[in-house]
């Protein structure tokens, strides 16, 4: 059996044209399965979904593109996956894809996982510049765009809270660490690191 799948991402678009070309293209009007749904995932799937659920093994969907298939590569490298475990079959129209040939679904996985390791690579890569593009102060601490230094800001207790740590290091504060650290109201972790200069372990 051959279905096809129209999908656009919002009411203000037409499916009229997908229709058109997949019933020109041998997907009879009754089989065609349509939805408003985005493109970056397949949560939202609903006629996708209940079109998996008429699909058996041996079974065509046709696609007019990828991007009507999926805009995420992770996505479109899991469900391609999905589909060819079931023996289900894809046609993408537009790049004249037949996944029914013999290797070529496996052939595009691979295309598409190293296409996604590429936009990863280039992601962790502009990560490395922005950091890299970083000032720093005199205690080498990084400074972002807006001028400010950049991490967690240094720990400040007031008067009081001074005062309390003070008895309990001359032993006048007969309370548990965990109660410090509430009356301070600071973490127990920030206690024992940035107040006491001691491990929590």
């Amino acid at each position: 059996m051959i279905y096809g799948y129209a999908r656009i991402s919002t009411k203000e678009q037409s499916l009229a044209r997908q229709k058109k070309i997949l019933i020109e293209n041998g997907v009879k009007k009754e089989n065609i399965f349509e939805e408003t749904a985005s493109g970056k995932d397949f949560k939202s799937r609903v006629a996708y979904f209940r079109m998996l659920e008429n699909c058996r093994v041996g079974d065509t969907i046709v696609f007019t593109s990828i991007d009507r298939f999926s805009r995420n590569t992770a996505e479109t490298i899991k469900e391609l996956e999905n589909l060819e475990k079931r023996g289900i079959n894809v046609k993408f129209i537009n790049e004249k894809i037949d996944t029914s040939f013999k290797g070529i679904s496996q052939l595009l996985i691979n295309i598409f996982s190293w296409y996604a390791e590429q936009e990863r690579e280039k992601i962790r890569e502009r990560q490395r510049q922005g950091y890299n593009s970083l000032q720093k102060d005199s205690k080498g601490r990084l400074i972002g765009k807006n001028g400010k230094v950049l991490g967690k800001p240094a720990l400040k207790l007031n008067r009081n809270q001074l005062d309390l740590v003070n008895q309990y290091k001359n032993g006048k504060l007969d309370i548990s660490k965990t109660d410090l650290a509430k009356l301070l109201g600071i973490s127990r972790s920030a206690l024992y690191k940035k107040v006491l200069n001691e491990s929590s372990k």
